[in-house]
């Protein structure tokens, strides 16, 4: 477990660290901030990291993020921008859900990454209090949602 914590301070966010301020613009260019009534930021830079977010929503509903207090943020700078322009982006903007767009890596690039997973960053008033990185849909519902009362 330390050395799981030490490779997630060498990549950037780490438990106890400030989410710095942040505003990023959705999927259809509305500019959003990221505050402190946040509970959780889910993150993906790859594939299969939003397939599994995918999963989840499907499951879920398109209300998963907005009714936990989180939002979804991915980062699209390892397509090319064409891909990006013609292909990512009009996909995103179909998509029911609120999508936070980074789009050349910038601002997001201290958001722990591994691959394959999308990372969760559980907050309290914007200071990390938990970093995970689900395997599945089911893995991250669990994060999300809160338990039955």
């Amino acid at each position: 477990m330390k050395s799981l914590l030490l490779g997630l301070a060498l990549l950037g966010l780490a438990v106890d660290a400030r989410v710095p301020p942040l505003e990023l613009p959705d999927q259809n260019g509305v500019v959003h901030p990221l505050d402190g009534s946040l509970r959780a930021i889910v993150f993906s830079r790859d594939m299969a990291a939003g397939q599994v977010v995918k999963d989840a929503i499907a499951k879920a509903g398109p209300t998963l993020f907005e009714r936990n207090r989180s939002v979804y943020v991915v980062d699209l700078a390892g397509m090319s921008s064409f891909v990006r322009r013609w292909f990512a982006l009009p996909g995103l903007r179909r998509k029911p859900y609120r999508i936070l767009v980074d789009e050349d890596g910038t601002r997001t690039a201290d958001f722990p990454v591994v691959e394959g997973r999308p990372t969760v960053l559980v907050l309290d008033d914007l200071r990390v209090s938990r970093v995970e990185e689900p395997a599945s849909a089911d893995a991250l519902l669990a994060i999300l949602e809160p338990a039955p009362r």
